[in-house]
C-alpha cells in the first residue's frame, strides 16, 4: 500500500482542499455549507464551490467518503 501522503498526491491541485474536507469530515457527517463554515474556521481559508465538490467528487471516486441519502 502506498504511504497516506502519496494517496493525497493522486488528487492534484485538490490534495490541500481534500485533506481539510476529510478534517471536517472527521467530527461527523455534514453537508456542503457546514464543511465551507467548518474549513474556513479551522484554516482561515473559504474554498469555493467549485474546488469543494470537485474534491468531494474526488474523494468519492476513491471510496474515502460516501454521500449520506437527503433528509428530506
Amino acid at each position: 500500500m502506498k504511504p497516506a501522503s502519496d494517496l493525497l498526491a493522486t488528487l492534484g491541485r485538490f490534495s490541500e482542499p481534500a485533506l481539510l474536507i476529510l478534517i471536517s469530515l472527521a467530527e461527523g457527517p455534514k453537508h456542503g455549507y457546514a464543511m465551507t463554515q467548518d474549513i474556513e474556521t479551522v484554516s482561515g481559508q473559504r474554498l469555493g464551490p467549485g474546488t469543494l465538490y470537485g474534491a468531494i467528487t474526488r474523494l468519492e471516486e476513491r471510496g474515502w467518503i460516501q454521500a449520506l441519502p437527503a433528509d428530506d
